[in-house]
């Protein structure tokens, strides 16, 4: 082989080089573990009334959730063992997903509280406090049948104006999936997590009204 030759396939791998190394962002492959998304589609209505005219102001803090519940992944219990659905997660963090939830429930069942944030810059005399204790299929029929579905959410309601502490309660809801299945599990999530949410937001509209009996959304 002449040098001439020798020296093409040299070139032609350098060459080949120097575009990988361009190109080294880009993969060709598809990922190794490609994972559904899901979002919770607890079934309330899109099309809810608004809030009542003269609706009490209720500022809703960011749901709070432990390490182990604060990220995307599906949370699965196991023995007491906290692990993560393969092959799926949540479209956003599984406390975001739950507010969204709340904000529909609110709408749908809580007429007399309007919701809002610290950032809409409304005072607001009452404040509503949510942490998400549980939210997790639970293999307790072991690790091939349908698990339980378990969310625990912990609420509080503060009266700024009188500076106490006007109600607390624990919210839990269980729904069995109808199969072992993703999609299944995934919608037994979605019915606990619209039932928790609803149970709030009706308690929380109870709370404030009691506390503040003369509003005129409460009569």
């Amino acid at each position: 082989m002449s040098a001439l030759n020798r020296k093409r396939p040299l070139a032609l791998g350098a060459a080949l080089a120097a575009a990988l190394a361009l190109t080294g962002c880009i993969s060709l492959l598809p990922e190794p573990n490609p994972r559904m998304l899901y979002r919770l589609d607890a079934g309330i209505t899109e099309t809810a009334p608004s809030p009542m005219r003269g609706a009490i102001p209720l500022s809703v803090e960011r749901i709070s959730a432990s390490r182990a519940l604060a990220g995307d992944k599906i949370a699965i219990d196991r023995g007491g063992a906290i692990a993560y659905m393969a092959g799926a997660a949540w479209a956003s963090p599984a406390p975001a997903m739950f507010e969204s939830v709340l904000e529909d429930a609110f709408q749908a069942e809580a007429p007399q509280v309007s919701p809002v944030r610290a950032e809409d810059g409304v005072s607001a005399r009452f404040r509503l406090d949510v942490a998400l204790r549980r939210f997790e299929a639970v293999y307790d029929q072991g690790d091939n049948a349908a698990p339980l579905v378990r969310v625990t959410v912990r609420a509080r309601i503060i009266d700024r104006d009188e500076r106490i502490l006007a109600a607390r309660q624990v919210f839990n809801h269980e729904v069995r999936a109808s199969a072992h299945r993703q999609g299944a599990i995934v919608a037994a999530f979605s019915r606990a997590s619209g039932d928790a949410a609803s149970d709030i937001a009706r308690w929380a509209a109870q709370v404030v009204c009691e506390a503040d009996p003369d509003a005129a959304a409460c009569n």
